[in-house]
């Protein structure tokens, strides 16, 4: 019998973007309802993915009764440009590691890339 592992990351991610979607407070029951996972998880995961979040500074929890909900600190385009800028920075050669992701951009991508450069020439 086969079991399919998720990556490393795979399942904060995936909780992140619900959270995301969502775009208001929300407990582990209802992150959970909205995991569409395969394999399944149990709420326990969730609390525990929203936990490690939540030191890590992703998202603010607040309690709620019993419970603690969880909203993300950044949106979705800021912790990307964030993890982005990070990677640049790490890279030991950040022009060659440019260079590359701008091969990899398709022609609708650079059009969009050109537009927001003229724009911050303003």
């Amino acid at each position: 019998m086969t079991t399919s592992r998720r990556g490393m990351g795979e399942l904060e991610a995936e909780v992140m973007a619900i959270l995301w979607d969502a775009d208001e407070w929300m407990t582990p029951r209802a992150v959970l309802e909205r995991l569409d996972s395969d394999p399944p998880v149990v709420y326990s995961t969730v609390m525990t993915i929203l936990r490690r979040l939540w030191k890590k500074g992703m998202v603010n929890r607040q309690r709620l009764g019993k419970a603690f909900t969880y909203h993300p600190v950044k949106g979705e385009g800021e912790q990307t440009a964030e993890r982005m800028t990070e990677l640049l920075d790490a890279a030991d050669d950040p022009e060659g590691a440019l260079t590359h992701f701008l091969a990899g951009l398709d022609a609708k991508r650079r059009r969009q890339l050109r537009k927001l450069l003229e724009r911050g020439r303003t």
